[in-house]
């Protein structure tokens, strides 16, 4: 079935009227900042957000007199889990109102603290020194008044946690940043639902990817329209499997759930 769906953030109201919220004045637009997440094998990462920075277009459409807009992150606590931040979960940074036009870039702020928790054992992780140049995006989004716009954090930490030749861990986060309109998702159910395989959708020009959640769920958001090559790393034991498929845009490619085989033991 096709459904306009974001990855990992309930509804996507892109190009709809902003419903149970303050009525914008008539040259605002609501803007909402989610995080989501591909993690890794470890039981847990945690990361400190403080917030986002976004930053609209000046007078006349330059960056030159340009003011970044601040949305901090307020929760009890700054501690994110992000490794939990998968299949269909999601995580509202903050949201605020703007004036309508353009937004040309989206900074992500991080505190100091970034650990990970693998086998009951807490593991700080340093962060790469160029940190601040992964945490700033360009964006390319035209908002318009009265409407309701969902832009999405997309942290990958397959590529985010790298662990050093002294077997250490170092944070060097891979984000990418985007809203929905004209992406395509792919979900489905991969069995057995305890083994965590990487999840892989791959094109001529780029890599998307995820783990599977408790019940085996994935969910891969904000791809272009192409023909990807779907891969599932299977963990040792089981068989990988690969095949092709194609997304179109606005539109969600539900799977058939796929049960992989295991690897037959050697008498």
């Amino acid at each position: 079935m096709i459904k306009n769906t974001i990855y990992l953030f309930l509804l996507v109201l892109f190009g709809a009227l902003c419903t149970g919220c303050t009525e914008p004045s008539e040259t605002r637009s609501l803007v909402n900042i989610l995080l989501i997440d591909a993690p890794r094998d470890f039981d847990e990462v945690w990361v400190e957000v403080e917030g986002v920075e976004i930053l609209p277009a000046g007078s006349r459409g330059s960056e030159d007199n340009a003011n970044w807009v601040s949305i901090p992150y307020q929760a009890a606590s700054n501690m994110v889990l992000v490794s939990a931040l998968i299949d269909e979960t999601q995580l509202l940074v903050g949201r605020t109102e703007l004036q309508s036009g353009n937004i040309s870039k989206i900074r992500f702020l991080l505190g100091e603290e970034v650990y990970l928790i693998k086998d009951e054992e807490r593991i700080d992780m340093s962060m790469t020194p160029d940190i601040e140049e992964l945490l700033e995006l360009d964006l390319d989004i035209t908002i318009e008044s009265g409407y309701s716009y969902d832009i999405i954090l997309d942290l990958d930490l397959i590529q985010s946690v790298v662990a050093d030749q002294n077997g250490d861990y170092v944070f060097v986060p891979h984000f990418r940043a985007f809203v929905s309109n004209g992406l395509s998702e792919i979900a489905g159910t991969i069995l057995p639902v305890d083994i965590a395989p990487h999840v892989f959708a791959i094109s001529a020009t780029d890599t998307f990817s995820t783990l599977t959640s408790d019940d085996g769920g994935f969910f891969l958001s904000g791809l272009p329209e192409d023909e990807y090559l779907f891969k599932i790393e299977a963990p040792s034991g089981y068989v990988d499997t690969t095949f092709n498929l194609m997304t179109y845009p606005d539109s969600t490619l539900s799977l058939e759930s796929i049960t992989l085989q295991e690897i037959p033991s050697s008498e």
